[in-house]
């Protein structure tokens, strides 16, 4: 894993479950390419749109602070923080994994991701398709009352738990782009 802050909330004999996962969307918007991309430049106002972010904000120039909560099952808070930097070029948009983000001060267990995400913008005819890829890493601290069952068994469970929160993220995340960009057509 690449990020490399400090862990709040988490001791040093903390055990932890490394996981990835990645997804690829293509969207169709009944839109010039222009007006799409306008739209995907917004890049808090998008990425409010994955399930579970409790916050996006810039704290920089193209650096943004995005905050995935959950809770580990047991009442206690958990909350994954990327920091990003956004990389504009023309039909091309980069998100990347920075590590100059703030001092984080959220309750419970944090800790850090890598998140990394494309869209590339195409017209096509009577309307743009943008190709969206977005690959996440972690490594989450095992709560303490799961600490005594087996490393491999962990890892299976939390590949598993992986594989459903991406497929969850993704298909909440693509509704609610489709959904948000069609109103903010409209409205503007």
């Amino acid at each position: 894993m690449t990020a490399s802050r400090s862990l709040s909330g988490v001791s040093a004999h903390t055990r932890f479950v490394d996981l990835n996962g990645q997804a690829n969307h293509v969207f169709r918007f009944a839109a010039p390419v222009a007006l799409a991309y306008e739209y995907f430049c917004d890049v808090p106002a998008v990425f409010r749109l994955l399930p579970d972010a409790l916050d996006v904000y810039a704290y920089g120039p193209d650096r943004y602070r995005l905050i995935i909560g959950a809770s580990d099952g047991h009442g206690h808070t958990m909350a994954a923080i990327f920091d990003l930097q956004a990389i504009f070029a023309p039909g091309h948009i980069s998100i990347v994994p920075t590590e100059d983000g703030p001092p984080n001060d959220l309750p419970g267990i944090v800790f850090p991701g890598s998140l990394a995400a494309e869209a590339i913008f195409q017209p096509h005819p009577a309307n743009t398709v943008v190709d969206y890829a977005l690959h996440i890493e972690m490594s989450i601290p095992v709560p303490s009352v799961l600490r005594l069952m087996p490393a491999q068994f962990l890892q299976g469970l939390g590949e598993r738990a992986m594989q459903y929160k991406m497929s969850q993220m993704v298909n909440g995340f693509t509704q609610g782009v489709e959904s948000d960009f069609h109103a903010w057509v409209t409205s503007g």
